[in-house]
């Protein structure tokens, strides 16, 4: 049976082919027509859709480019069938390019929704969304809320962006409601499918530990949680510039997680992401976009009281010049030092100043010198000592002391 059709099919093609040529026109387009049916019977849909553009570049010929326009959109729907999505793409354009020369507004828009779906069906989701957005949704014109095609496109596009899974069915249901061929309703149910596997796909962003510092080395772990299949083809990190990246990205061999490490150098609310991901689910493949916002604490400070020299010896009344390096060792600023010199009274005077010194503050890897005079006023040995008192950025307190210098006298 589907051999006789073939050849019925080919026949009449071969008809319409003689009329195109000797210019028959209207003949050439009953033989096409006819083609194309019995091809469509004998489930040859390549070679129908084939007949269809001839059919199309018949109607150019003429001029009637409306009728031109409908026929490239039949071709487009009969390569959708096959799921060849780029390929419709290429016929919609030429619709489009018909279409425009009839003013045919409505339409325009139509064939815009449904090439912004075969974007999406691919994976494409920015450019199918950006399409819709700035061809479609920005339109005024007043038939637009009452197309059903276009509203189920605007409905499946809403559904990516707030990535609202409740409206799932209602896609499932209003698919069932909207009449268009069968290729049509293959890409329909394309990116039906495509959208449930992301709005139910789950990945997450999670630091090695709950408290980062500034100045602290921190593993980042972006992990799939559902579904159990998905796997992460690509991925390109991005994150606040006030990071630096201490260890590049690694990807377990399920392709389920993916590690690097980051470590902040100020604090306060600093973002990882948006980090572009591409995922794979069956045969499906769509982008996810994830980010997070992590809140970075001050880095703690830690002091060092490095005298310069480590033993003092001396002769009674000769004076001596003592410096005093304090040294934050730490990966945060501290505040409001205050470092007070402990010197016995008898034997040791001091010659200018007071015993107290202070400063503002002392920035992580930075150094500040304290410089003292002193005296000795008797031949007894003794021992210098200092306490040190500092606050960190979240106003904790600290002393400390520093390990006494002894003071030897020479007679």
């Amino acid at each position: 049976m589907s051999s006789k059709l073939t050849e019925k099919a080919l026949k009449h093609y071969q008809k319409g082919e003689k009329h195109l040529a000797s210019g028959k026109y209207k003949k050439c387009e009953s033989d096409f027509e006819k083609a194309i049916d019995y091809f469509m019977k004998a489930g040859s849909i390549e070679r129908a859709e084939k007949v269809t553009l001839k059919l199309c570049e018949c109607f150019l010929i003429e001029k009637k480019f409306y009728e031109a326009a409908k026929a490239a959109y039949n071709a487009a729907e009969l390569i959708l069938r096959h799921k060849k999505f780029p390929n419709a793409i290429k016929h919609y354009q030429s619709v489009i390019d018909f279409y425009e020369k009839v003013d045919a507004t409505l339409e325009i828009l139509e064939v815009y929704s449904l090439i912004a779906l075969c974007h999406i069906a691919q994976g494409k989701f920015r450019d199918g969304i950006d399409l819709l957005k700035k061809k479609v949704m920005r339109s005024t014109l007043p038939q637009l809320k009452k197309n059903k095609l276009i509203q189920l496109t605007v409905l499946m596009v809403n559904t990516i962006l707030k990535k609202d899974a409740d409206s799932l069915k209602e896609i499932e249901y209003q698919i069932t409601k909207t009449k268009v061929g069968e290729g049509i309703v293959v890409l329909f149910q394309t990116v039906q499918q495509i959208i449930d596997k992301y709005v139910n796909t789950i990945i997450t962003i999670t630091p090695s530990t709950e408290e980062i510092r500034a100045g602290d080395t921190v593993e980042i772990t972006i992990e799939v949680k559902r579904p159990s299949n998905l796997e992460i083809l690509k991925s390109e990190l991005s994150y606040d510039r006030i990071f630096d990246l201490v260890e590049e990205k690694a990807i377990t061999p399920d392709k389920r997680k993916i590690y690097f490490k980051l470590r902040p150098r100020i604090p306060g609310k600093l973002k990882i992401g948006p980090i572009e991901l591409v995922c794979k689910v069956d045969e499906f493949q769509f982008p996810i976009r994830i980010q997070k916002l992590l809140t970075i604490l001050p880095g703690k400070p830690k002091l060092v009281i490095e005298p310069e020299i480590q033993e003092i010896i001396a002769t009674v009344g000769t004076p001596i010049t003592i410096t005093l390096n304090l040294k934050n060792t730490g990966k945060g600023e501290c505040m409001n030092l205050h470092l007070k010199l402990s010197l016995p009274e008898k034997e040791l005077e001091l010659l200018e100043g007071g015993i107290e010194k202070k400063l503002h503050s002392l920035g992580a890897h930075e150094e500040f010198p304290f410089t003292f005079r002193i005296t000795i006023n008797d031949r007894i040995n003794s021992k210098l000592s200092a306490i040190l008192t500092y606050e960190d950025l979240e106003g904790n307190q600290y002393t400390m002391k520093m390990d006494p210098i002894p003071i030897l006298v020479e007679s």
